[in-house]
């Protein structure tokens, strides 16, 4: 049994330091760790080794991971989730000085891992990472006294926690409009899976994204890994998929481009022989001219397809590039209060809403309790990838997103106000380039939701798709906001989409550009355009180099015969009169 966390203070921030090694008989082994661990492992705890260790970790020469464990002082009503993080690094076992008799593997792994009572692993990651190369670097794993300065120092002197650990930059310069995809999605507490490598981009990747609500991580994760009884909360609406769905404007008609077939387009490309010996010249010359009234006829078509190709490609730049800067400002909030006074918590993660960075293939049963209402996880294993309960998988090697669901489709749907809203990211004169701005205008956003929902504005409602709302509005997170109001503050915002306004040209150019670079069929239109007019272009060189080639042979042909009938005509006189 562990001995419990109270022993080592339950003030201070370090609950755990643990060196866990992978032995290649034995398994994952808990080596060290400060204050003491005892064995046998809780077994709430004992997926340990699988966060510390991940699943095909042995690839890479180091990683970083976070992850989430259930507080196992009962008497602690604080802390109860705590927050690992873990420094993983693998060295050449025949360097190390003190190597063991049964290590027989040519590599040594081993993780050092520190277990927190705040969620500061962002603020210590970069400590330990340096921490556990020094141990490696070393090569005498006996040597352990620098863990328990580090662990002292840390207790004595705990950081605070600070955002800016968590880059919202980096989030949407990666995922760009879509990240606004993924902020909806999280709103919407669905089962959502993360597989991305390596594990320390992964787990970045979701803390990040996690931040942009508004004081969530240091304050809304206490009950991230509680399951247990569902609370007697209203069953969440159910939307009928076959259902028509009805928009009170024109404005957000759109066009279903997931429906459009595009017919394939077959073409032949002959390659020229470009290696013909010279005594095939005259014979391939002859029958190019023999052929000139067709090759004619070729060249007229490929001019005209070119010049087709010409006009799409055109028409593409000019509908998905602006020839000005697009000029966007926030609408919703008065200049004249700060963004600050409009402090609230949004609970996205009470009990039986998972969010765990990352977690083994141990915790595999977990994420099919049937108390649990929502989680937010990453993994490595594809075995997570086969459950059927999961609404969206997000992975390095698919280019779009993966949807389970129709209606989940629908509802992330970004609107025309939306795509003003992603625009910001996107212009680089938008000044909206700051880790501050970005979290501010995704904080702005929140509230202007928070706000609409709370009147019955349809035309507001609509800006932020309908679907999505009616949703976001039966989400226990919601319902728990709600019931916590009045909120005096919120009602100075305009209950309106922070971009709300009348539809323009810069509004079909960003609606075409997100069709293009971010559905599968709108990828497939843009790439026939593009192998259309790269297609026409080889033909058109190759043309010309077939004729370029005639007129060389033919000149070539053409001086050769003249040479040698000037040598026959000075053969067939007589030699020129002496000078004597």
């Amino acid at each position: 049994m562990i001995k419990q966390e109270s022993n080592s203070s339950e003030k201070s921030l370090v609950v755990h330091l643990i060196i866990i090694g992978f032995h290649h008989k034995k398994g994952h082994q808990i080596e060290y760790s400060y204050p003491l661990l005892n064995e046998p492992i809780d077994e709430r705890w004992s997926n340990l080794g699988g966060l510390a260790l991940p699943d095909g970790v042995h690839q890479r020469e180091n990683d970083l991971i976070y992850f989430h464990l259930p507080s196992l002082n009962n008497q602690d009503d604080y802390s109860k989730t705590l927050f690992g993080i873990a420094s993983y690094r693998q060295i050449d076992a025949n360097t190390v000085t003190n190597k063991e008799a049964d290590i027989t593997r040519n590599s040594i792994q081993k993780s050092v891992c520190l277990i927190l009572r705040r969620p500061v692993y962002g603020n210590l990651s970069e400590e330990l990472k340096l921490l556990t190369e020094k141990y490696f670097q070393e090569k005498n794993f006996n040597d352990r006294n620098m863990f328990e300065e580090f662990v002292d120092k840390l207790n004595k002197n705990p950081p605070q926690f600070n955002l800016k650990y968590y880059s919202a930059r980096d989030l949407v310069i990666r995922y760009r409009r879509k990240t606004l995809i993924l902020f909806k999605l999280i709103l919407l507490q669905k089962k959502v899976l993360f597989m991305l490598s390596p594990i320390q981009s992964l787990v970045e990747t979701i803390m990040n994204l996690v931040s942009l609500i508004p004081n969530l991580i240091e304050t809304g994760l206490n009950e991230c890994t509680l399951i247990g009884e569902r609370d007697d909360i209203e069953n969440e609406i159910n939307l009928n998929e076959n259902e028509d769905i009805v928009f009170e404007r024109n404005d957000d008609k759109q066009i279903n481009f997931d429906n459009i077939k595009l017919k394939p387009l077959k073409l032949t490309n002959d390659d020229d022989n470009d290696n013909d010996d010279d005594d095939d010249q005259s014979s391939r010359i002859s029958n190019q001219f023999e052929q000139t009234i067709n090759e004619d006829i070729k060249n007229n078509l490929l001019k005209r397809a070119t010049s087709i190709t010409n006009k799409l490609t055109d028409t593409f730049n000019r509908l998905t590039s602006s020839s000005s800067p697009t000029s966007i400002t926030i609408n919703n909030i008065n200049n004249n209060y700060s963004i600050d006074q409009y402090q609230f918590s949004y609970d996205l993660f009470k009990k039986n809403n998972l969010l765990h960075p990352y977690i083994s293939i141990h915790s595999l049963d977990m994420i099919n309790n049937s108390n649990i209402n929502s989680y937010l996880i990453g993994a490595s294993n594809r075995l997570f990838r086969q459950q059927n309960n999961i609404d969206f998988i997000l992975t390095d090697y698919d280019e779009d997103f993966i949807i389970q669901s129709s209606l989940l489709k629908q509802q992330l749907q970004l609107t025309t106000a939306d795509l003003r809203f992603t625009q910001l990211f996107e212009d680089s004169q938008s000044n909206v380039q700051s880790e501050e701005e970005i979290r501010r205008l995704f904080k702005i956003y929140l509230l202007s939701l928070l706000c609409v929902t709370r009147t019955p504005n349809d035309e507001a409602i609509n800006d932020f798709n309908p679907l999505f709302v009616k949703s976001f509005q039966s989400t226990d997170a919601f319902r728990l906001w709600q019931s916590k109001g009045p909120y005096p503050y919120i009602d100075q915002i305009i209950p309106r989409h922070p971009q709300a306004g009348q539809l323009n040209v810069t509004d079909v150019k960003l609606r075409v550009a997100h069709v293009l670079d971010d559905t599968e069929t709108g990828r497939k239109l843009k790439g026939a355009f593009e192998d259309t007019s790269q297609f026409m272009g080889e033909k058109s060189r190759a043309a010309t180099k077939v004729l370029g080639q005639a007129k060389n042979s033919l000149f070539s042909s053409v001086i050769g015969t003249f040479n040698q009938g000037k040598q026959w005509l000075s053969k067939g006189q007589p030699s020129p009169p002496s000078s004597d």
